[in-house]
């Protein structure tokens, strides 16, 4: 009985997950097989589920994409804000927020080059520095930003390689860090996090 066990299990067919490329995922979002609704990205071929949003999270990207609509040209960068960014044939991240060089109409010629992506995290903080770092590198996304809530501070890669920046900064609430833009606005860090502790009194 041991022995027949054993070797069903040896001839048993080997299984792996189903690979998918950019095409396939995005015509799955065009014909409602997945919804905006469904919090996933293509990652290395595979959909996988991005981290659920808590209210921190939600403020910072609300901050930073205002913030980052006032600092830039129109006419010369486009703010995207959770939404889809091609990156080659089986990566499709929704990364927090994407600084594109380019309008909204210059998108329906081709997509955008992106000056400036970035992250908010807190509990996919390792997850953003490990597996995001390594997308964005690898497409040279010139500079990546990830808002740490949990620390209250700025990370700043830029100098992208094969696997990794090259250049890795960290920024205090207090300090200021500069857009990779032509006229190279800067912003105050502690304006792109979240109040602390709940509403004031009446």
């Amino acid at each position: 009985m041991a022995e027949s066990t054993v070797a069903s299990s040896r001839s048993a067919p080997t299984t792996r997950p189903r690979s998918f490329t950019r095409d396939e995922y995005l015509r799955m979002a065009e014909v409602g097989i997945l919804t905006e609704d469904d919090p996933v990205e293509l990652i290395h071929g595979q959909i996988v589920e991005m981290s659920p949003e808590n209210t921190p999270h939600r403020a910072a990207i609300m901050k930073l994409n205002r913030m980052l609509v006032e600092a830039l040209d129109p006419e010369r960068y486009a703010v995207q804000p959770q939404s889809t960014l091609p990156l080659d044939d089986h990566n499709v991240p929704e990364p927090d927020v994407a600084v594109l060089r380019g309008t909204p109409d210059d998108l329906m010629q081709g997509e955008l080059p992106a000056a400036l992506v970035v992250e908010v995290a807190d509990t996919s903080l390792e997850h953003d520095r490990t597996v995001k770092q390594e997308l964005y590198t690898q497409a040279e996304v010139p500079v990546y930003w990830i808002v740490n809530l949990t620390a209250r501070e700025l990370e700043v890669y830029s100098d992208p390689g094969d696997d990794r920046y090259r250049e890795h900064s960290t920024r205090s609430d207090a300090e200021t860090v500069t857009l990779p833009t032509q006229d190279g606005e800067t912003l105050t860090v502690r304006d792109l996090l979240p109040e602390t502790g709940g509403p004031s009194p009446e």
